[in-house]
């Protein structure tokens, strides 16, 4: 069998990433087998097949002195063309070794395995062309994102790395999102489109680019594994990588190139300089994802320079805003809005208007093809990218977001049994400040202040710059700048100042927190979900999806 397998190229991944040595002396039959594994009551023997046969016979015969049989039915026997059958193993069904699977693909013949790879990915597609048919556009996406797409085909991605060309199946991905969203994404956007949500892009993640990675990986994990899964009776050989020409086309694909810090941690564990700790296409990915970060920041500010569209101070701005954007994107619980909630109300779902113009803001696209006069103000320039729409105070927008996430913290404070105040006077010195919401905690009245601020605000660019620093950075400057003093003078008046809390919950307009307020809301979460008998998670997901959608964007 191992003989067999040596002439068929295709079937050496499969062979390499789970050799073992013959059976030691005093094992089963004493057979010279080249592959002998066993997990509970599923095993694999391999070797030449006179000495297969020999192996099973003498491990028939002690099954049956136990009271054990072989059912001889739900065996395979995998051998090269012409070989031929010894008595021991015949009523064995065959299979040739060119339909030997791994992950459920084909890998003993390179011609099957692209036909089957080429099929699956033909299957994803057609998946994703119904998915964009949905009437609802925001369920459309996210099954998209959790069903189509990268999720569909990571296992094949793992069997066969860049072996195969994935990248058939991003442009079907970037075709569904057009399709549902009405969006054409260029080069910048679509690049942004493919990054992690928690860095402020929309998780559709770029199959070609993760290929590599996905089958390194497994071929790690495979190793891994083996030692625990393996009898007494062998040991795993050391993996010869360097005659995989599967493992050696992923581990010298072009697009790993550029990350010299994820090639350095392969070669590592290659060479035993360190362990492979498990989880490497996560942990891998992850690194690569950051890096393709601040390559497209780099590359969208220098492309808006070479456009000649902005001049000066309005270029440097404009640069500033985009790291404003993206670095809001990514705050924690910014995007909850994003993907939506199963158990959420039906009504935290965007109607197909309300999606695009979201992802339009969060992608950095134009929301309308022409500048023109603000309805509202009558005197401001609405922008096509929308910096005026959100910045503009005139037709109420701005406090009826403000007023709907006070109603929505209130509304958890008060399933946690926190009894909280809706705009009342608290304070025994002035009944004139009358904070968002108050209640008492563990002997203590906290004070909370609700604000809306837009990072990207041309009159205080300051902002920008904060924001561009880090997410929530917007946030946190206006809570510094305007909220923290503004109780600050009445509760020293109080007759006990410390068991009063005041609390800014500022947010800006792309979803991302102040760190105060993200802790001060993840207690009121923790609060509801003890009343709630559900878990502090499930209650945090909930309330924060609730506040992120009535920001988004």
């Amino acid at each position: 069998m191992q003989e067999a397998a040596a002439a068929q190229p295709g079937a050496k991944t499969h062979y390499r990433s789970s050799a073992t040595r013959g059976a030691p002396e005093g094992a089963l039959g004493q057979a010279e087998l080249d592959l002998l594994t066993f997990f509970l009551d599923d095993g694999a023997a391999g070797g030449e097949l006179d000495s297969l046969g020999r192996w099973l016979r003498d491990f028939e015969d002690r099954a049956t002195a136990v009271g054990l049989s072989l059912n001889r039915g739900k065996c395979r026997l995998s051998v090269g063309p012409g070989a031929t059958i010894p008595e021991a193993l015949q009523g064995i069904e065959t299979c040739p070794l060119d339909e030997i699977q791994h992950l459920g693909v084909p890998c003993g013949s390179p011609e099957k395995m692209r036909v089957f790879v080429e099929e699956a990915a033909k299957g994803a597609e057609r998946k994703m062309r119904m998915i964009a048919s949905l009437p609802d556009a925001h369920v459309a996406l996210t099954l998209l994102k959790f069903c189509a797409g990268f999720v569909s085909v990571v296992h094949l991605m793992r069997a066969v790395g860049a072996v195969f060309d994935f990248a058939g199946i991003d442009l079907a991905t970037q075709s569904c999102l057009a399709t549902i969203t009405g969006i054409e994404t260029d080069a910048s956007a679509w690049a942004l489109a493919s990054l992690p949500v928690r860095l402020g892009g929309l998780g559709l993640h770029s199959c070609a680019d993760t290929a590599a990675i996905a089958h390194i990986a497994a071929t790690f994990d495979g190793e891994a594994c083996l030692s625990s899964l393996v009898t007494p009776y062998v040991l795993p050989h050391a993996m010869l990588l360097d005659e995989d020409d599967t493992f050696l086309a992923s581990l010298e694909d072009p697009r790993l190139a550029p990350y010299d810090s994820v090639l350095e941690k392969i070669q590592n564990v290659l060479q035993a300089r360190d362990n492979y700790g498990g989880r490497g296409q996560k942990v891998w990915s992850a690194t690569v994802h950051d890096e393709r970060r601040k390559a497209l920041i780099i590359s969208m500010t220098e492309e808006l320079g070479r456009s000649g569209q902005l001049q000066g101070s309005a270029l440097a701005l404009k640069q500033v805003q985009i790291r404003a954007r993206i670095q809001s994107c990514s705050g924690q619980h910014a995007s909850a809005w994003l993907y939506g909630n199963a158990e959420a109300d039906p009504r935290l779902w965007l109607s197909p208007a309300e999606l695009a113009v979201a992802i339009r803001l969060r992608l950095g696209l134009p929301i309308a093809p022409t500048p023109s006069i603000c309805r509202l103000c009558g005197t401001g320039s609405a922008d096509v990218d929308g910096v005026h729409a959100r910045s503009c105070f005139s037709g109420g927008r701005r406090t009826r977001m403000h007023n709907a996430l006070r109603d929505v913290i209130a509304d958890f404070a008060r399933r946690g049994l926190l009894a909280p105040a809706v705009e009342r006077p608290v304070f025994s010195n002035t009944e004139r400040k009358r904070p968002d919401i108050s209640y008492v905690r563990d002997g203590t009245t906290v004070v909370l202040d609700v604000a809306v601020t837009f990072p990207l605000q041309p009159s205080n660019p300051q902002y920008a710059k904060r924001a561009a620093e880090k997410p929530g950075g917007a946030a946190t400057a206006y809570a510094t700048a305007v909220k923290e003093g503004k109780y600050r003078g009445i509760i020293d008046n109080e007759p006990n100042p410390r068991e009063w809390l005041a609390v800014p919950l500022v947010v800006d307009t792309f979803g991302a927190w102040c760190p105060g307020a993200l802790t001060e809301l993840r207690q009121i979460a923790r609060k509801s979900a003890l009343r709630e008998d559900r878990t502090a998670s499930a209650a945090c997901q909930d309330f924060f999806h609730q506040l992120s959608f009535q920001v988004r964007g």
